[in-house]
């Protein structure tokens, strides 16, 4: 398949970048400075721009299959990073006939708030409205332009991560009504491969999975 990367260069796209080349993608990544991605490999295309710059991003989303996005804020600013960026793919996406959409989000945003709250009371009443908001307010407005853009999308929502080695144990919440007990973090691996894994699987499409070991 054709695959768009876009935050090849954090911690989890790298990751989800070395398993989409492992699985024999044809991956275009698109990032601000080409001397930041240093892996080389005849099946990755290495495009210089910004995602937030709809022309920038509408030259590598032609020809694509689907969209695999691990971009997000490194700070907890007020930012429009997200919503900015998920307005330009839904549109396009929907002017290249870019088919599917796998978006990393968080745990706690949106409508998983209120289950976050139930299942962890330390990170859902104190770490998010501490330490969290402005990124989570921006990801809530984002997973509302994806939702409503009309492309096969998938917003996958982990806890928070660790550097650890992958599990390969993933549980998956989609029913926002329950209480579970969650572990607060999991191995970034685990977040990439479970990523990777819904490029080629439609079993959450139009779906906002929590996920977490």
């Amino acid at each position: 398949m054709k695959i768009l990367s876009l935050g090849a260069n954090g911690a989890v796209g790298q990751l989800a970048l070395d398993d989409l080349l492992k699985a024999n993608h044809e991956v275009t990544v698109l990032v601000r400075n080409l001397s930041a991605m240093q892996r080389k490999d005849p099946r990755l295309t290495v495009v210089q721009g910004e995602p937030t710059n709809a022309s920038d991003l509408e030259k590598v989303l032609a020809g694509q299959d689907v969209v695999l996005s691990t971009l997000g804020a490194r700070t907890n600013k007020r930012t429009t990073l997200r919503a900015d960026v998920a307005r330009n793919l839904a549109a396009g996406m929907k002017k290249h006939g870019v088919r599917k959409l796998v978006w990393l989000d968080a745990a706690g945003v949106g409508s998983s708030k209120e289950f976050v709250q139930r299942s962890s009371f330390f990170f859902g009443r104190i770490i998010i409205p501490l330490f969290l908001n402005h990124m989570y307010e921006d990801a809530a407005v984002a997973d509302d332009l994806i939702e409503k853009s009309g492309c096969n999308w998938v917003i996958v929502r982990p806890m928070s991560f660790t550097n650890g080695a992958k599990t390969g144990n993933i549980s998956v919440i989609t029913d926002m009504s329950l209480t579970v007990r969650l572990r607060l973090r999991m191995a970034r691996a685990d977040v990439a491969a479970f990523l990777v894994e819904q490029v080629v699987k439609d079993d959450y499409v139009g779906q906002m999975p929590v996920i977490f070991t």
